[in-house]
């Protein structure tokens, strides 16, 4: 129904979104009414700006967020996008650099291609493809610009606080067919009041990270390093300290990685070099991510098992603490999880502090959206569309009854946050011609 309008407005499209890569939009400390910095500023006028010439009603609201919409209606469905990106490290590095918006090889570069501003634009340009088409609207269907989404969400906490929540909708930021499960996220610090230690051990850094390297200061490293050796731990030894060697992975997807810091307790305890948090580690939770010997078989049918992931330790003079993030499954609740986890560490008198927590996202299959977005995905690709669960967290889970839905494809590589990330125009096209038609079924 859409081709012709992408055929006609493609250059359009394509242009508008290189400007907006060629703004830096990472965010920034807070000045003149900017809460986020004048870069994410910069990018919400601009996509404000696009909608305006369009055709539709904007809104920017002092910074913290927008909107574009447009139809008529009491119900109301959103779109929710961002426009913030992660910083580009080492930029020399890059093919093109990072905020350049080349195209090349029938690929746009630049850091937020994928994530998220192509499918920003993408949705923009769909729905004006359906304002063109005069396909009557029942509801009014709204655009919502997110602005720290990679960081705090202040953005759009902002926006439910203030503004009109939808009925219901989709984010195009992350999968297809659609990803209509998310575990719960929960942070939390395990500490002990016992400050003396004989030794330093300190490992990872992202909480949401498992951790590459943990590193042993103290008198035992050539002991350390001939054990490491025999039980097959990779590992890197000077002369005064051992680094245990792991690999990093996403927390949700922890049976990717290596756990360096279990894997640096395991080896400490062999030589009896021992504190309560390295018992607890090497007792109660060992290299098993599910961590069954505290949580038993814990999962649900609907989004899989719970995952654990100690990502970083320190224990010196001054502090003994490791951070833990765990994925719960989507219908299990957090109050059940920290009692069974607190029960564990009372044994070994250690503290827990609940530093954050997402709740889960859960819309059920026989949802009008999502049966309405799957039957859109099939008639578009010809291609399965059962909906996914993940152990990640989208912008979906910032309202209820929405769900992730693309851009990517499935096999797709996943280059967000990656170095010389890029989106395939004849991909951009494709998701734009998906998200109208999405927006058209939606909205009649």
């Amino acid at each position: 129904m859409f081709e012709n309008f992408f055929d006609i407005n493609k250059n359009s499209l394509i242009t508008s979104l290189q400007k907006l890569i060629q703004m830096e939009s990472v965010e920034d400390e807070s000045t003149d009414g900017m809460p986020f910095g004048k870069g994410v500023d910069d990018a919400l006028k601009f996509v404000l700006n696009i909608g305006n010439k369009l055709g539709f009603h904007t809104v920017y609201k002092d910074g913290y967020y927008g909107y574009i919409e447009m139809g008529q209606g009491e119900e109301l469905i959103g779109i929710l996008a961002h426009l913030d990106v992660v910083p580009a490290e080492n930029p020399e590095t890059w093919i093109y650099p990072p905020f350049s918006g080349k195209i090349a090889n029938n690929r746009i570069y630049g850091r937020g291609a994928i994530d998220d501003k192509g499918p920003l634009i993408a949705a923009l340009y769909a729905m004006k493809a359906v304002k063109d088409s005069k396909v009557p609207l029942n509801k009014r269907v709204r655009l919502i610009l997110g602005t720290n989404e990679e960081t705090h969400w202040q953005g759009i906490k902002k926006y439910i606080e203030d503004e009109e929540i939808p009925a219901y909708g989709f984010t195009p930021d992350s999968d297809f067919p659609l990803i209509h499960s998310e575990k719960g996220l929960l942070q939390v610090k395990v500490s002990t009041n016992t400050h003396d230690s004989s030794f330093i051990l300190r490992g990872g850094d992202a909480l949401n990270s498992v951790p590459h390297n943990c590193t042993y200061i103290g008198n035992m490293v050539k002991k350390l390093a001939i054990n490491a050796n025999a039980m097959d731990f990779a590992s890197e030894t000077k002369e005064d300290a051992i680094t245990l060697l792991g690999k990093a992975a996403h927390s949700a997807k922890g049976w990717e990685g290596i756990n360096a810091i279990v894997r640096a307790a395991i080896l400490l305890s062999r030589e009896n070099i021992s504190s309560p948090l390295i018992r607890f580690i090497v007792n109660e939770v060992g290299e098993d991510i599910y961590a069954r010997n505290l949580f038993g078989n814990y999962y649900d049918k609907v989004s899989g098992k719970l995952t654990f992931n100690i990502a970083k330790i320190t224990i010196d003079a001054n502090f003994h603490e490791f951070f833990v993030d765990m994925r719960i499954p989507a219908t299990k609740e957090k109050e059940e999880v920290l009692k069974m986890l607190q029960n564990s560490l009372d044994k070994y008198e250690l503290d827990m502090e609940v530093l954050d927590f997402l709740p889960s996202l859960y819309v059920p299959i026989d949802h009008s959206l999502i049966t309405t977005l799957r039957q859109v995905y099939e008639d578009k690709t010809q291609q399965n569309s059962t909906p996914l669960s993940t152990g990640g967290a989208t912008y979906a889970r910032a309202f209820e009854n929405f769900v992730a839905f693309g851009p990517l494809f499935p096999s797709q590589e996943k280059l967000a946050h990656k170095k010389d990330e890029f989106i395939d125009i004849d991909h951009l096209i494709r998701c734009a011609d998906i998200y109208a038609e999405a927006i058209a079924r939606l909205a009649k």
